[in-house]
């Protein structure tokens, strides 16, 4: 089995993977067979951290445990102090294995965490604004590639917004073939608009 793994710190906005969690869970049922990918979380270390929310979260592994030759995705989840030198340590992890085409998927404020490393002056991409990058990065020189829409995908590199949590999600989906292709379209359709009719689709 395959596995994505999550990385989980401090302040970190939950909300913003629950779109993927979600997908993920619903593996089996849509494509009706045993599931291919798992979900780990990460951190540091395995100290429980609180997120923004006010979760208390125990990761499964600390980084140092991470499983490279399992991965196929490795997200990065918004937080209020990815600005912190110890998260070096996870965005150099990102730029490794973004090198061994594993999918590396960053929301929010870690779009500025790559942003800072350079990476995303390299990539079509998006984040929270292309104003957003270059005031809070002296790294940025990227704008070139900016793309003003929810969530992007280049390579295997995805990036969103903030409000972009579900159409990350769809790209991560993709990206890995989670689902086939036009089960893909009504899972995105029916989160997107509530409609049963996509639901009833998707698990038949």
């Amino acid at each position: 089995m395959k596995t994505i793994y999550i990385y989980v710190l401090e302040k970190m906005a939950e909300w913003e993977i629950g779109n993927i969690l979600q997908a993920v869970s619903m593996e089996q049922v849509v494509r009706n067979e045993q599931p291919r990918y798992q979900v780990k979380t990460f951190g540091l270390s395995r100290d429980p951290v609180k997120t923004i929310g006010g979760l208390s979260i125990i990761p499964d592994l600390s980084i140092e445990e991470i499983i490279e030759k399992d991965m196929v995705a490795l997200l990065l989840p918004g937080a209020e102090n990815w600005s912190d030198p110890k998260h070096n340590r996870v965005i150099e992890k990102a730029i490794q294995v973004l090198k061994q085409d594993v999918i590396v998927g960053a929301i929010c404020g870690a779009t500025l965490a790559v942003a800072e490393r350079g990476i995303l002056n390299h990539y079509r991409h998006t984040s929270n604004s292309v104003d957003y990058l270059s005031y809070f990065s002296n790294n940025y020189t990227g704008q070139a590639h900016y793309v003003k829409q929810l969530a992007v995908a280049d390579k295997n590199l995805i990036t969103a917004s903030v409000a972009g949590g579900l159409e990350w999600a769809k790209l991560i989906i993709e990206g890995l073939g989670l689902y086939p292709e036009e089960k893909t379209e009504l899972w995105y359709k029916y989160f997107k608009s509530g409609n049963p009719d996509y639901y009833l689709s998707l698990i038949s």
